[in-house]
């Protein structure tokens, strides 16, 4: 079902995954933002999160899906399920992993992501019982003219 124009209320950003090797055996990940547009973020199922990861996910069985996700796509983005959504609302900030990626109506105008959240950083949090991010990325989208 496509959703009204006023649902699109949220501002999240669509990010990739970058690999590169250093100049040891490790690899330096990091999440580019490519588009940064409105969406309608529901969510579908709880989640369960331990201090500031979501938990119960192993690597034969991934996390389910707890989040809907839609947005208005541009013509020239593809979105696949490599890639991450960061939405900061007015109480916390949340890393999205894609887990399925939907054309509604097969129109290439919205897309629907079912997303599980990774890491969460919460205003709300208790720094005596939870504890917060050691470190904590923010995506920037350069401005294309």
């Amino acid at each position: 079902m496509l959703p009204a124009i006023g649902d699109l209320r949220s501002l999240v950003i669509v990010c990739t995954t970058v690999e590169r090797p250093d100049g040891d055996v490790s690899t330096i990940v990091t999440r580019p933002g490519v588009i940064k547009v409105r969406a309608r973020v529901r969510p579908i199922r709880g989640e369960m999160f331990l201090d500031y990861d979501a938990v119960f996910e192993t690597a034969n069985r991934p996390r389910m899906p707890t989040h809907e996700i839609t947005i208005r796509t541009p013509p020239d983005v593809k979105i696949d399920l490599g890639h991450w959504v960061y939405h900061c609302d007015r109480l916390a900030e949340t890393w999205y992993k894609v887990r399925t990626v939907e054309d509604i109506a097969g129109r290439h105008r919205f897309t629907v992501m079912l997303c599980s959240p990774d890491k969460i950083r919460d205003s709300r949090s208790d720094p005596a019982t939870q504890e917060l991010p050691p470190t904590w990325e923010v995506p920037f989208v350069p401005e294309v003219i």
